[in-house]
């Protein structure tokens, strides 16, 4: 434990560049006491409505909250949703000279509808993207990355399926970590399962990992199968296979695999606790971390995320005071 706190001390040097997919959160908070004359669905009757930053925006919103420096790299729409995104972006401490507008691209947007003082989610509505990103603007990203990742100390891809990451981005990035030198760390989605490698680390939950391996994962046995296939498909240095409430499970090549539980606790709201968990593996790898070290760190964190409802970012002082907790 007194390693990990050397090791967060050290996050406010690391500089990472995030590319993926960027969006808005929005959370419209209420009472439900009745049913609807109409049809029968609960009448939700709104207090509160908040903004917050998803997908890859809170890969970043997090490095920006444990201290680390972040350039982001992605597409917003011309629309309010993409001007809001941008403006929280900078607000936060992030440089968004790599963030490019697209008229062809509505910025993806998730409103989710939350009751009652148990903060259930009643419905999610997703507004996204069901056009191409135009030629120009992938030109645009491809030729940002080769320009700003010699400048920082590690790359984020933070993967949601809504088509900023392709093919093309993907082989660049591959070309720039193939030698090993340059740190890429990869939250992965099913659209691009057959493209990723070397990673330096890739994280997939329990059931992406179950989807991409073609094993489906029910017991310490078929994890671990799983595991050792993906390290395989991907040519990762290492897998991370988060597991909700289960922990985590860390795999590499020629090596045990390493497990690590996670506390029990009365809320396990996993709402962007990927994210958490990419942004602080990134991090600690950046510093010189080891993966056990990450991976203990974004257990850690992930957990703090789990203990609240919603899209949050773990700040510095919390992450430290539950490791301190621990010596």
């Amino acid at each position: 434990m007194e390693k990990l706190l050397a090791t967060l001390e050290k996050f406010p040097r690391a500089h990472l560049l995030v590319v993926g997919d960027l969006m808005l959160d929005r959370f419209v908070w209420g009472d439900v006491d009745r049913i609807s004359p109409e049809a029968p669905v609960p009448v939700l009757r709104v207090t509160s409505e908040s903004f917050r930053l998803g997908g890859a925006a809170n890969v970043i919103h997090n490095i920006r909250s444990l201290g680390g420096r972040v350039t982001a790299c992605g597409v917003v729409g011309r629309d309010s949703a993409g001007r809001m995104v941008t403006h929280n972006l900078k607000r936060v401490g992030a440089s968004t000279t790599g963030v490019y507008s697209d008229a062809r691209y509505p910025t993806t947007e998730k409103s989710r509808i939350i009751a009652g003082p148990g903060h259930q989610q009643i419905v999610r509505l997703d507004r996204e993207n069901h056009g191409a990103i135009s030629v120009l603007t992938r030109r645009r990203l491809r030729q940002f990355v080769l320009k700003q990742a010699p400048r920082c100390d590690g790359i984020v891809i933070s993967d949601y399926g809504k088509g900023v990451i392709d093919e093309e981005l993907l082989s660049t990035t591959e070309e720039l970590t193939r030698n090993g030198t340059a740190l890429c760390v990869v939250d992965p989605k099913k659209e691009n399962y057959g493209r990723y490698r070397h990673p330096t680390l890739i994280t997939p939950n329990k059931f992406e990992a179950s989807e991409a391996s073609g094993i489906t994962i029910s017991d310490e046995k078929s994890l671990l199968g799983a595991g050792k296939k993906l390290v395989r498909m991907w040519q990762a240095k290492a897998v991370l296979i988060t597991r909700g409430a289960e922990g985590m499970s860390l795999f590499q090549a020629r090596r045990e695999s390493k497990h690590f539980p996670t506390e029990p606790r009365d809320i396990f709201d996993v709402t962007g606790a990927g994210d958490t968990v990419i942004a602080v593996c990134a991090l600690a790898l950046a510093c010189g971390a080891g993966y056990e070290e990450a991976a203990v760190m974004a257990n850690l964190a992930a957990g703090l995320v789990g203990d609240e409802v919603g899209t949050v970012a773990v700040p510095m002082k919390k992450l430290k005071r539950i490791i301190r907790d621990k010596l």
